[in-house]
């Protein structure tokens, strides 16, 4: 460790985020990231809104029916995301589904039937917001890429890293670009949040602003936490070629292919789906746990993902000549 700086570090990840924005990855990811967050919680919250406002002005309106609603509605997405239905079992809950909505059917976690992950994020925490954020933990690792992919890469296709190790080493270069696209992709995680709660706690008010904020707080901790992984992905494939297409390529091909093929190959064989283990995609969805252990695992399964992936980078990118 002697070789490191964290003031150098410090310096690099700085001007790596503005080289970013200039670039235009930043502004990429930053509209990819808006644009898939925004629309798909949007998709959520459509039909909650027009209920809220169509009950609203009702002499029998109440508030608590309206949260029934939004559960029974949330449901399928939940179980979903989680694996603990198939398609093919919600498509034959979906018409009790429907009814339970439109009725505004109590529920409550002793009649519920819900398991415990499913009555803790519908029943404990804003359901709403636990759906959405589901929907973001599944979708936003396939956006890094085009953050992240060139982080060294491109210098060193074109020699200009040579220019920086007259002042610096090496490994401050790798961690410093690392710890700036983290720290990027914290700031629009932040934006992202931000937006959809405050979107929420004004146009539908039925949730208690401190447990709104509180739950969205935890939302946007863990999708920060998740992207650590997978942006160390992204700086091992660009410290293993000198070109940014490639490195893209690559960095696609292996988030989104390892999802694919355990998905898809799990149907011809079962085994297969655990591959997805290689990645965090296995076990990612513990981050929005009930259980402190499944927690606080997760949080040191993003740190021991992260670590391995950046040091077999690192081994490479110092020994390579740049």
């Amino acid at each position: 460790m002697k070789n490191f700086s964290s003031n150098h570090i410090r310096i690099i990840a700085y001007y790596w985020n503005r080289y970013i924005l200039r670039s235009g990855s930043g502004l990429t990811y930053l509209m990819i990231s808006l644009l898939f967050g925004l629309m798909s919680s949007q998709f959520l919250i459509m039909p909650v809104e027009k209920l809220f406002q169509k009950t609203q002005g009702a002499e029998n309106f109440n508030p608590q029916n309206i949260k029934y609603t939004i559960i029974n509605m949330e449901k399928p997405v939940v179980q979903f995301v989680l694996g603990v239905k198939s398609l093919k079992q919600i498509g034959q809950d979906l018409p009790q589904d429907l009814m339970n909505s439109m009725t505004s059917k109590q529920v409550d976690e002793e009649t519920s039937g819900f398991d415990p992950w499913t009555a803790f994020l519908l029943l404990k925490r804003p359901a709403l917001l636990s759906s959405i954020f589901l929907v973001l933990l599944l979708g936003m690792p396939f956006a890094i890429s085009f953050l992240a992919f060139n982080q060294v890469s491109g210098d060193m296709g074109t020699h200009g890293l040579r220019y920086l190790l007259l002042k610096t080493e090496r490994g401050n270069i790798y961690i410093g670009r690392f710890v700036g696209t983290v720290v990027f992709s914290t700031l629009v995680n932040a934006v992202l949040v931000g937006v959809i709660t405050l979107y929420i706690g004004i146009r539908i008010n039925i949730y208690p602003i401190l447990t709104l904020i509180g739950w969205s707080f935890q939302g946007f901790l863990v999708l920060s936490i998740l992207m650590i992984p997978y942006i160390a992905v992204c700086s091992m494939v660009s410290a293993l070629t000198e070109s940014p297409s490639l490195s893209f390529l690559l960095t696609q091909l292996i988030i989104d292919g390892v999802l694919l093929i355990a998905v898809l190959g799990s149907r011809a064989w079962e085994p297969i789906k655990y591959i997805e283990y290689l990645l965090p995609w296995g076990w990612q969805n513990n981050l929005l746990h009930p259980s402190v252990i499944h927690l606080l695992a997760a949080c040191l399964g993003c740190l021991a993902y992260s670590a391995v992936f950046l040091m077999a980078g690192f081994y490479y990118f110092k020994k390579r000549d740049l």
